[in-house]
């Protein structure tokens, strides 16, 4: 779940609401099933704030699905001081549900039902419901004779509508593809996984042996000197791609230890972020799972240093992906709350140079 304020767009029908989506987002919503919730002051005119939402499958009770999806919002509007509300509701569908968005669209009406119930209970009018693929849309209950049942194209960057021509205008750029980001995160898969797995195991046994017989700080030291070099100033020059499962496991099973984390923050210098975002990659596909907390610490520095880059919607990305896999790391949900307010890291940059550079200065002394 993921709450941010929203951009200003000039919408006038629920084609330029689906047109102006991945805008609100910061990308295509093309790679996971979700409920986007867009919050609007309808005596002030104007967009309060929106909420992102996992789109939940196989739904058995959508009344109470629904209520559980709404509680958030309903609590975020006790926080304003606002007279008649409404939203506007999308249900994106996932890769799945892309292939057949017809059918998807169907499955899903009763949970848009449910959630439309839920929030007329709580007082609060719906601007509309629409389910959305990458390439169709559909409006539930709307009875415009011109909306085809098999779905109305949506408009965007190959199809071009007004919300797209004038955010061109004003120098908006064009949101990226979320499946093409997340796709940099992927874990590997076969017998590659099988390896890697195998590889984290192993390196979990062999820190626990090296701690016994050092210390947690002696072990810091011997993987910050790791990082150190392949990243800093560039690295040494080794591809990142001709690490073994056992040089980037102990870096995984490492960096679940949040001295280490705090060094493998630093690698943000310019010639040194591509590099380090190359790593951070790497490591996450390399965890095998969208699921293990091991997960969380490199998707969590990936999504800093694109953030670091200028590149938000990537950042938003991988941060959402660490709080999905490890709701607890407070790490990733820091960082995200930090990129909703202020739609940047620069000060928390600052600040992280600041230490890399005291950190090489006691290095040296």
């Amino acid at each position: 779940m993921t709450i941010r304020p929203v951009p200003a767009f000039d919408v006038r029908n629920p084609a330029q609401a689906v047109e102006a989506l991945p805008y609100l987002l910061g990308f295509q919503p093309d790679h996971e099933g979700m409920v986007f919730v867009l919050t609007y002051d309808t005596l002030n005119d104007r967009p309060l704030f929106s909420q992102k939402l996992t789109l939940p499958r196989n739904v058995e009770d959508p009344t109470e699905t629904a209520h559980d999806l709404l509680h958030t919002t309903m609590h975020r509007l006790e926080e304003f001081s606002t007279g008649p509300t409404s939203i506007l509701l999308y249900l994106c569908a996932d890769e799945e549900g892309a292939r057949d968005g017809h059918n998807a669209m169907r499955q899903h009406r009763g949970l848009a039902d449910a959630l439309i119930l839920s929030a007329e209970i709580h007082g609060v009018d719906i601007l509309g419901v629409t389910f959305v693929t990458p390439t169709h849309w559909w409006a539930y209950h709307d009875r415009n004779p011109h909306y085809r049942s098999e779905g109305m194209p949506v408009d965007g960057p190959d199809n071009p509508g007004p919300v797209t021509v004038n955010a061109l205008a004003m120098g908006v750029p064009t949101p990226p593809s979320g499946a093409k980001i997340a796709a940099a995160f992927k874990p590997v898969t076969g017998t590659d996984a099988d390896t890697h797995r195998a590889a984290i195991r192993e390196a979990v046994r062999l820190r626990a042996e090296r701690v016994q017989s050092s210390s947690f700080d002696a072990e810091t030291e011997r993987l910050t000197a790791i990082l150190d070099r392949l990243l800093l100033n560039g690295g040494d020059g080794t591809p990142l791609t001709d690490l073994t499962p056992e040089q980037t496991a102990e870096l995984i099973v490492g960096l679940r230890h949040r001295p280490l984390r705090d060094v493998a923050l630093g690698y943000i210098a310019p010639n040194e972020l591509a590099r380090a975002r190359e790593l951070w990659a790497m490591l996450a596909r390399r965890c095998t799972s969208d699921s293990t907390t091991f997960v969380a610490p490199p998707l969590t520095l990936a999504g800093f240093a694109a953030a670091v880059a200028g590149e938000i919607p990537a950042a938003l990305i991988a941060t959402e992906r660490a709080r999905n896999a490890d709701p607890r790391y407070l790490m990733a949900e820091l960082l995200m709350e930090h990129i909703m307010m202020t739609g940047s890291v620069k000060d928390l940059a600052d600040a992280v140079r600041e230490e890399h550079e005291n950190r090489l200065r006691g290095r040296d002394n």
